[in-house]
């Protein structure tokens, strides 16, 4: 594989953004627009994570060859970030549907399930930038509420990655993949 200065990223910025489960990919991975809405402020220094969880792995023998075969697990994969804004769709993610009846209120109720969505992430660097579509996430609470006099108010999230039927887990966007211009 030659080398490619221009597939390299530092991502000093980005953008996440969120649409109704299913939700097909932005038109235009530079500009997402309605129906995708931004999810308001998030952690620079903390950045965005994506984790994998590989599940078990057993390897199979037998008397003539001891590791004749893995068996693996199926992997699961998961998007952290933290959320910076007090309103209630931060609230929604992190603690889930709550009570909004009251003006100048979001009201925990306890019972507030995993928030279903799609996502999608920009990360850019100047003029460059790779795109990050997942098709249907459940958003929670990850970590405790950061309340730090020196930084802003967090509230850390989780986007665990769920399986659509027929589709891609996520699907990556950047000049120079997939298939080769015709």
């Amino acid at each position: 594989m030659p080398l490619n200065d221009g597939a390299v990223l530092i991502p000093g910025t980005g953008r996440v953004y969120l649409a109704g489960p299913g939700q097909a990919p932005p038109p235009d991975p530079r500009n997402p627009t309605d129906p995708w809405s931004i999810v308001g402020h998030t952690s620079r220094e903390e950045g965005l994570t994506i984790t994998r969880d590989q599940g078990d792995s057993e390897v199979k023998g037998t008397w003539e060859n001891p590791a004749l075969r893995e068996r693996r697990e199926p992997a699961t994969w998961a998007i952290t970030f933290q959320l910076h804004q007090v309103d209630n769709n931060t609230l929604e993610l992190f603690f889930g549907a709550g009570d909004i009846d009251t003006p100048g209120v979001f009201g925990v109720n306890g019972v507030g399930a995993p928030v279903e969505r799609a996502l999608f992430v920009r990360m850019i660097d100047g003029g460059a930038e790779a795109g990050l579509y997942v098709p249907r996430v459940s958003i929670g609470s990850d970590d405790d509420v950061s309340v730090d006099v020196e930084n802003f108010l967090a509230f850390p999230v989780r986007a665990q990655v769920l399986q659509v039927t027929g589709s891609n887990l996520m699907e990556w966007y950047a000049p120079g993949l997939g298939a080769p211009p015709a």
